[in-house]
């Protein structure tokens, strides 16, 4: 009794997770094409074929849902640039250039720099993307800093200065009605930054 009990939970947490997945997912494309604010959790519901309230069991309100796709678009960003930072023939520049074409792509734009600080806050955008951001900046300082700069300055202020900046930066270029120049102008400022940090004395 007491396994067929645990393969029935076993199953229903698959279940609900396959749906709270199901959810994030519809919900990406909603923010994305429509924005927070043209996107309703009707809406979402019927593109994943639930009810409303198939979501609130899942997530609070919109605001949460938002939160929760919000936190896997940061987590997707930094993985593409990891993958370009963590080769054997990367550079500083290399990862920056990652980072400034991707976040220039519609679903970052739109959902990590343009809704986002609105729905959720700078302070609350600014905990999930040091979450996963500030790790990969503190590998790339370690690797590439010199070390009386890191001695000096210390690992977090550098590597939270820099995420400032790269932050910054994607803010810049999601704003502007020409992302391809205004990409060109950030990548051209954040390398000379960095150029500068890294000389050693």
């Amino acid at each position: 009794m007491r396994k067929k009990t645990d393969a029935v939970k076993r199953l229903r947490d698959v279940h609900a997770a396959a749906t709270r997945a199901a959810l994030i997912s519809a919900a990406t494309e909603r923010f994305v094409l429509h924005g927070y604010a043209g996107t309703s959790l009707d809406d979402i519901a019927a593109d994943v074929g639930t009810t409303k309230g198939a979501i609130y069991h899942h997530f609070k309100d919109k605001r949460a849902l938002f939160c929760a796709v919000y936190e896997q678009l940061s987590r997707q960003l930094i993985d593409v640039v990891a993958t370009t930072a963590t080769m054997p023939s990367a550079s500083v520049e290399s990862a920056l250039q990652a980072f400034v074409i991707s976040a220039s792509e519609a679903r970052y734009v739109r959902v990590l720099f343009l809704d986002g600080p609105a729905a959720l806050g700078n302070v609350a955008c600014r905990e999930i993307d040091m979450r996963h951001s500030l790790g990969l900046i503190t590998q790339l300082i370690q690797l590439h800093a010199p070390a009386d700069l890191v001695e000096t300055a210390g690992l977090e202020v550098l590597a939270r200065l820099l995420l400032s900046s790269l932050v910054e930066a994607a803010q810049i270029v999601a704003s502007s009605p020409d992302v391809a120049a205004a990409s060109s102008r950030v990548l051209m400022v954040l390398n000379r930054v960095v150029q500068g940090l890294l000389q050693s004395k």
